[in-house]
């Protein structure tokens, strides 16, 4: 019998038109050996019809129909008890994978044994997996990943947070941790809350920038904005009283700015000058769109945006000192 290579979980609640279904059809493409296995959370008819007719001609997606609403945490949960491998891809069900994706993913957790998380980088995460992207059809923005992982090979970095859009995570480190809390109800925060106690736990965290992942971004709860105000202020309550504060981590802008930093870190980086100048000017433009709005903040913010900038003309020079292209504003 042959090693799956992972097992992709997939929570699913609704919308299949316009979540689940592209996502999945985005997985066909995948020729390795994946298990995938979708966790619907009480839908309505119509999206559960659509999941079996969708099983039925890709065999070996295994859906499990809940018959009631366990929220995202219940539903990972049971997706991770039914799993055959021993790494776990907990993916959103607004997301579009590019061929090859999940078996880089897996691939790396199986070279770095001492990773216990990874996650891609994607359009929209709002952390500093977030890279910069123009396109507006969901085509455009996943050849704008390829484009940015064809300058990023073998580019990873530790974190002590992951947006849990697309995380591969071992199973042993699921387990040690019990999973995804529960008390989080139907979702926000329970990826915060895991986050914080695998790194608290002292376990290793890691962004890789040479796989990019299509992430549609509030696809499941767009349309309820109260009630998504109400469940995050709820959450972001609960967090706290679990661990003791609100979420600790830094900021995106500033996390952007620590990632642009280390392109200019010779000891950190061998890439390319053509690859680091092309992620440098990437994550530039997101920097410039980050402003935070408070005239101090701001003040302080840039400040540290253009010592960066500086840094990393001072690199570029040093390798061609005519490149005239490489003057930053």
């Amino acid at each position: 019998m042959k090693r799956l290579l992972c097992t992709v979980i997939i929570v699913s609640h609704n919308n299949f038109g316009e979540t689940t279904g592209p996502c999945l059809q985005s997985l066909n493409q995948e020729d390795s050996d994946l298990e995938i296995i979708v966790v619907d959370n009480h839908s309505d008819q119509q999206t559960q019809d659509a999941l079996k007719v969708t099983a039925e001609q890709m065999p070996r997606i295994r859906v499990i129909l809940k018959d009631t609403n366990s929220g995202y945490s219940g539903g990972n949960n049971t997706g991770a008890r039914e799993a055959s491998s021993d790494l776990l891809v907990l993916l959103n069900s607004d997301t579009e994978v590019p061929p090859g994706a999940i078996p880089r993913l897996a691939a790396l957790m199986n070279e770095h044994p001492d990773w216990s998380m990874l996650g891609p980088v994607s359009n929209q995460t709002g952390n500093d997996q977030q890279i910069y992207t123009k396109g507006i059809t969901v085509r455009e923005i996943l050849d704008e990943g390829t484009a940015w992982c064809a300058h990023s090979r073998d580019c990873h970095y530790p974190t002590d947070i992951l947006s849990f859009f697309c995380v591969v995570i071992r199973r042993d480190v699921y387990n040690q941790l019990n999973g995804l809390d529960e008390d989080f109800g139907l979702g926000y925060y329970e990826d915060t809350d895991f986050n914080y106690r695998a790194v608290k736990a002292g376990m290793k965290l890691m962004i890789t920038e040479d796989v990019f992942v299509y992430h549609r971004g509030s696809g499941s709860f767009s349309k309820t904005s109260a009630t998504v105000r109400k469940m995050v202020k709820r959450n972001k309550k609960l967090f706290k009283e679990k661990q003791g504060h609100g979420h600790n981590a830094a900021h995106w802008r500033l996390k952007n700015l620590t990632a642009m930093a280390r392109y200019c870190d010779q000891a950190v980086s061998d890439l390319p000058l053509a690859d680091l100048q092309y992620k440098f000017n990437n994550r530039q433009t997101m920097a410039r769109q980050l402003l935070p709005n408070s005239p101090i903040k701001r003040f302080f913010y840039l400040r540290q945006l253009k010592a960066i900038e500086k840094n990393f003309l001072a690199r570029i020079s040093a390798f061609d000192p005519t490149n005239i292209q490489s003057r930053l504003p």
